[in-house]
């Protein structure tokens, strides 16, 4: 009976299409911002650079608190609300940024905004394993993972037009909010609540409600947090801190490019072999192997070609095992939305944690050895993705078993 409801319409569809473009042109909005940061700065008489960097640390404190938020505001909200808040303020801190008359109110509204996509991001695995069936579920946590992915190269196409045609700041922050302000009115038409507690998999649900308390001490939320903080280290320093430091044979900014496109190819991909291959840790452990050592093979080869391959495959070899990794607490027995929005607030939140921890000390690496040695040191990072294979539960099955 479950499973017919959760096929019974085409309102998945539209769910996940609505919630998928929420965070895609969340992404593009931020990345908007980040584009417009000389303007602002001229616009609030900011001559320190240095101001500047206040936005990044109120989106990384956005971030933390949103994701441990998230799971308290859905049992108390339930979907449609706590989902549409998310969005909501995305709307919201993009008002707040655009009528700021001060830079701290301005640093408000950025914060309010990236509270609500630190929300919404929590809330993707609840919603596809009570809309979406086993066999699907692969294919939506794929395209999911790279939302904010498609939200970058949807703003390397239009931000640099859209900013030539509204002329300032605050015009084409605004053009981007009335796109979020739709996709907000969509949620709350076609947005539904759901069953929180009911088991999505063939077990029983646990009868005891699995706490905050409870996700703090489980031991697989910090082995799952540990496995992904590596990554993310590595793919922020690929996006902030690589494209600005020509410590590379070719230029770093055609590199990043070449990551962000072998991420859309690694989504591509991990869709196809979601139908033919069902175990996960190998698919993390050995992607991430292989990302780690053509890292480390990018940033010291004297060889274009070689640096230009190994570029597209990272990108590649981060995306392509995000499926499996966001499929593991989604398998676990008994696990029901709830439970799993806890699991999932913990995870970003931690990862996050460890991320700016790293990421600083990355950065003071840089300041005293240069960019090639902090460089090199993310790459090291990222090898959590791979020792962490080896701690995490294999959820998946050997089809051929079967």
């Amino acid at each position: 009976m479950e499973e017919k409801k959760k096929n019974s319409s085409g309102r998945s569809g539209i769910i996940e299409f609505v919630m998928f473009f929420t965070y895609a042109f969340f992404a593009v909005n931020w990345i908007a911002g980040s584009t417009l940061t000389t303007q602002i700065m001229k616009y609030f008489n900011l001559t320190s650079f240095v101001s500047a960097t206040f936005i990044s640390n109120a989106i990384t404190i956005a971030k933390i608190i949103g994701n441990l938020s998230a799971a308290g505001l859905l049992t108390k909200l339930f979907p449609k609300k706590a989902i549409g808040l998310g969005s909501a303020l995305i709307v919201v801190g993009s008002i707040v940024a655009i009528v700021a008359p001060q830079y701290w109110i301005f640093i408000i509204g950025r914060f309010l905004m990236g509270f609500g996509g630190a929300v919404f991001v929590v809330y993707f695995s609840p919603v596809v394993i009570h809309y979406f069936d086993p066999a699907k579920r692969p294919t939506v946590n794929a395209l999911n993972s790279v939302a904010y992915n498609v939200g970058g190269v949807l703003a390397m196409i239009i931000v640099g037009p859209v900013i030539l045609w509204m002329k300032t700041w605050q015009k084409s922050m605004a053009f981007f909010a009335v796109i979020s302000l739709v996709l907000f009115i969509l949620w709350l038409i076609f947005g539904q609540d759901f069953d929180l507690n009911s088991s999505t998999t063939n077990d029983s649900a646990e009868q005891n409600q699995y706490t905050f308390g409870d996700a703090l001490k489980d031991k697989f939320n910090w082995v799952y947090s540990f496995t992904y903080s590596g990554l993310l280290v590595f793919y922020i320093v690929l996006l902030n801190i690589f494209p600005i430091s020509g410590a590379t044979v070719l230029s770093s900014k055609i590199l990043s490019t070449l990551v962000a496109i072998g991420g859309i190819a690694g989504t591509i991909l991990a869709i196809l072999l979601a139908k033919v291959y069902h175990k996960r840790l190998p698919m993390i452990r050995w992607c991430g192997l292989a990302m780690t050592l053509l890292g480390l093979l990018m940033f010291i080869t004297k060889n274009d070609i070689l640096a230009a391959i190994s570029a597209f495959a990272i990108g590649t070899l981060m995306f392509l095992p995000m499926t499996s990794l966001v499929l593991i607490p989604q398998e676990l027995p008994g696990m029901t939305p709830a439970k799993l929005t806890k699991i999932m607030g913990v995870f970003w939140s931690f990862a996050y944690i460890i991320e700016t921890i790293v990421y600083l000390i990355i950065g003071v690496v840089i300041d005293k050895a240069g960019y090639t040695t902090g460089l090199i040191l993310s790459v090291i990072v990222s090898a959590t993705f791979f020792f962490g294979s080896f701690l995490l539960p294999e959820t998946g099955y050997d089809k051929k078993k079967r």
